[in-house]
Formats: C-alpha cells, structure tokens, sequence
C-alpha cells in the first residue's frame, strides 16, 4: 500500500529588499586625514619622497647614509644612497651593527663593492674611504653597535675630524639611527609650526603629541614620521648640501 502525503498550500510573503548601492569589490570608506596630517603630506607625499621609513636601527648603515647622502640623490630601495646600503646589508648578510666590520675594508675595496666612487665635498677622497676613516675613529672612541652612540664631543670629533665630513655628517649619523638632538628637534619644529600656522614655539611634548597624531592617522609608528619630516627640512632649510645638477 502507498501513502499518500498531503501538503498544505505554501504561501509566500513578498520579501523587500533595500537596493544595494555597494560595487562589488569596492573599499569600504576611508576617513579623510585632519588639516594637520594632510597639509605633512602635502609638503612630503608618502608616494614620492624616499624619506617614510623610520631610518636605520644599525651603525654600518646610518653611517654609509651619513657619508653618501651628501650631495646625492636619496634614491628608492635600490638606488642612489638607499642601493649603497642595501648593497652593503647583502654583502653583511644582513648583519650591520659592528663598525669594526669596516676595518676590513680599504677605501678602493669599499667603493669597489658597492659600485659607487663619488667624493666628498671638497674631492679630499671617496666617500667609501671616508666611511672606513671614520668608522676607524668611532670604534677607537669604543663604539660598536648602535647602543654606543650618544651625542659627545668625543664621537662627534671621531666624525668631523675626518676630511670631507663635518658637522652635517654627524647630525646626520645621529638622525638616521633616531637619536633625538636639539638641532633635529628643531627642525621637525619648525616643520610642525610651519604646517599648522603656528606663531608660538613647541615644546617637546607638544611635537610628540603632533606626531603622533599624524602617525596614528597613517597607521605608521611615530620614527617613520619623525624620520621623513626631519629628512625633508634638512634639506629645504640647506642643513645638508643640494644634489649636484645632473649632467647635460
């Protein structure tokens, strides 16, 4: 015998739906940066300047950065003084916080293997034969990682008293590896007054406090932010030497 199955009548309710106005694919909304943070990227596009990244954690590299941004394109990654460094980490295997790995090198063998001859201002010698010089001089005065590095006068005569550096080469060391000094404090100062129209003078915290309002709008950490806006005024105050004109 078969059963029979008796089902009731199904009745649907019409089902509204509002109308999706979304694009496939499309990012959801993105809030739009303060004056403050829009006006640091107006003045140093996250696109364009080489300048964003929190500088170097390690001796070897703040002081090839030192020595080889002066008078040079920045570059990218891979190119100009960013391609020096890197080109040296790929030689170190990464590890770049020993200066005396320098004393292994002559000034010739230097430039050699990064692929770069250019001088220091003046012509004294390669900036690969300053580098080694003052590399020399810094581990003398008993500095060997970046946890040695403080703002002497006994360092920064290791440094200056090299022919072809000089003060802006020191500042420089001590900025590409984040240590904070009244001059660099300054300048990141100035830059802060300078985008939000301040007349009236900023103090430490009040600087810390800006830049970490920009870096947390950016999602970055706040040495990404103080590294790229120091860079950027050293160069538009002329605290380091221009680029040479390309050749014609």
């Amino acid at each position: 015998m078969t059963a029979s199955i008796t089902t009731e009548p199904i009745t649907t309710e019409p089902i509204t739906t509002e109308p999706n106005t979304t694009e496939v694919g499309a990012a959801a909304p993105v809030a739009a940066p303060s004056d403050l943070t829009a006006s640091a990227l107006s003045a140093v596009p996250r696109e364009s300047s080489p300048f964003w990244f929190p500088g170097w954690r390690d001796t070897e590299a703040a002081l090839l950065d030192a020595v080889f941004s002066a008078r040079a394109s920045y570059g990218g990654p891979t190119t100009g003084v960013r391609g020096v460094v890197a080109t040296w980490r790929t030689h170190r295997q990464g590890r770049t916080d020993d200066l005396s790995a320098f004393a292994a090198c002559d000034g010739d063998g230097l430039a050699d293997l990064l692929g770069n001859r250019q001088r220091v201002p003046g012509n004294r010698t390669t900036k690969a034969a300053a580098v080694v010089a003052a590399a020399a001089a810094l581990t003398e005065a008993g500095v060997r990682s970046a946890a040695d590095v403080t703002d002497t006068e006994a360092l920064r005569r290791a440094v200056v008293d090299v022919p072809g550096l000089g003060e802006r080469t020191w500042l420089c060391f001590l900025g590409a590896l984040g240590v904070v000094t009244d001059d660099a404090e300054a300048l990141v100062a100035s830059f802060l007054r300078e985008v939000t129209g301040s007349t009236d003078d900023l103090d430490t915290a009040a600087v810390d406090d800006l830049l970490g309002a920009i870096a947390g709008e950016l999602a970055v950490d706040v040495p990404t932010v103080r590294h790229a806006l120091w860079r950027h005024q050293r160069v538009v105050t002329g605290r380091r030497s221009p680029a040479p004109p390309p050749v014609a």
